[in-house]
């Protein structure tokens, strides 16, 4: 099987018993950098409209169906853009199609600085669409892995997800401190961040090599490869894995490989429902049940979410050293259990209501360890052919857990309000428990059906996916 033989330096036996390399090139590292940086600016933009809405809601006189439509268009939008975006990458290139979504998210931004003064249909739809361009994030994810060593798939995957995760406080520190001098409309023109850092990143970097060889593009794959490992690096075993390159595959081929269709599924929308489900509802219920008034309540939101974004990165290492499905599994099912621990406890039936923050703030920096695991795993289930295809429509069906988190959890404690459930001490063990068996669920197919991938390289995966 051909290696990843890449520049001088410390090397580590791979799977096959071939020399890899053990740390990243210049190269390998301006990849990583571009798409970390650019993924953060774009789930900023992403997050942007929370704290507009809280500006503009009493203005506007926006009820919570009208906000949770503005809201929730995002993640419509997402779904049809992962698939679309699976099969773009596949077709003209991991690195134009990484472009084109990045602008999509910029323009949509920038489009909703120009917002009609109370047009909340027009927030939607502007939203509906950066959402649809932010659902192609993944490919950040597929891009540096396609760049990166087998043995170091895992810690560039943490870093992209953590960098993602850091979106969300970048647009906080906006909302808090930019927001009172530029005004709402000033938030959404910011968003044309994005596009200067994917510009930036286009004329860096090439396409990447995996998916320049997979389409038959050999001189082309070489010029990559040699821009990444270096030109004194041996880049012909893994050129000579694509020299018998057949008929571009069709969307036909995913469902030939059942195994990573419904493993990669699974996974993402019980993942995604989970961590949606109980990141909504984080805030008011800490302070409902620790009685905190909200500024002291987002204090505790703050400190779970910088434990969360060292859990991200952590995760990351962890998985190139003891694999992806032990960390996903123990990410996943121990997100489960601390949720059930916390609606107990929580609810009056075990400990005291004061720690509610323990287990409650575990599940949630595991649920940021799960997603972790999820962004580096779901591009390594498919080979090259099929990369973004089978990766799209993983990402896409997860996408819909960003509306069934919310959705599910108000008809787990009977509420119609789909944004801010009425979120009573009563109502959380059920409300929990739903969200505990997603966690369970993406746990157990880690544990006992999904393949390890950890220390493989993409030719590996290439050549031995199974059915």
């Amino acid at each position: 099987m051909p290696s990843e033989h890449a520049v001088a330096g410390s090397h580590a036996p791979s799977a096959n018993g071939a020399a890899q390399p053990s740390a990243l090139t210049g190269n390998q590292w301006t990849v990583l950098a571009c798409c970390a940086l650019a993924g953060m600016l774009e789930t900023m933009d992403l997050y942007l409209i929370g704290f507009v809405l809280a500006d503009i809601t009493r203005p506007w006189g926006l009820s919570y169906g009208v906000s949770a439509t503005i809201l929730l268009a995002s993640g419509v939008g997402a779904i049809f853009g992962s698939l679309m975006w699976g099969y773009i990458a596949d077709v003209i290139g991991r690195k134009k199609a990484f472009l084109v979504t990045i602008l999509i998210c910029s323009l949509a931004s920038i489009a909703l600085a120009f917002t009609p003064t109370g047009d909340w249909m027009y927030l939607a739809i502007v939203r509906t669409i950066l959402g649809f361009g932010a659902g192609g994030f993944f490919l950040f994810i597929m891009l540096v892995q396609e760049f990166a060593p087998a043995a170091n798939r895992g810690m560039v995957s943490g870093i992209v997800s953590t960098a993602a995760a850091g979106g969300l406080m970048l647009g906080a520190l906006a909302g808090s401190f930019l927001m009172p001098i530029i005004g709402w409309r000033g938030m959404f023109a910011i968003g044309v961040l994005p596009a200067i850092a994917g510009i930036l990143a286009f004329f860096l970097m090439p396409e990447s090599p995996r998916w320049a060889l997979a389409r038959g593009h050999l001189e082309l794959g070489r010029k990559s490869l040699r821009w990444a490992l270096g030109e004194k690096a041996d880049i012909e075993p893994i050129v000579q894995a694509y020299t018998k390159v057949e008929k571009q595959p069709g969307w036909g081929e995913v469902f030939k490989l059942p195994r990573s269709l419904i493993v990669g599924t699974v996974i993402n929308y019980c993942v995604v429902t989970g961590f949606y489900g109980a990141v909504l509802w984080a805030p008011t219920l800490i302070g409902q049940v620790l009685h905190l008034p909200g500024p002291e309540a987002s204090k505790v939101m703050l400190g779970v979410s910088i434990a969360g974004l060292a859990s991200r990165f952590l995760t990351g290492v962890l998985a190139d050293q003891i694999g992806r499905r032990t960390c996903g599994a123990i990410a996943a099912i121990g997100a489960g259990v601390c949720l059930v621990l916390a609606g107990l406890v929580a609810h009056g039936d075990l400990l005291t209501r004061e720690l509610f923050w323990l287990p409650f703030g575990a599940a949630l920096v595991l649920a940021d360890s799960s997603f972790a695991v999820l962004a580096m795993y779901t591009s390594e289930l498919w080979p090259s052919r099929l990369r973004g295809r089978g990766s799209g429509i993983n990402y896409g069906i997860g996408s819909i857990g960003k509306i069934m988190g919310p959705l599910g959890l108000a008809v787990a404690v009977g509420s119609s309000n789909l944004i801010r459930p009425a979120a009573t001490v009563d109502s959380i063990v059920p409300a929990f428990g739903y969200l505990a068996v997603m966690f369970a669920i993406a746990g157990l197919f880690y544990a006992f059906i999904a393949r390890e991938t950890k220390g493989k390289t993409f030719e590996e995966i290439d050549s031995k996916t199974p059915a």
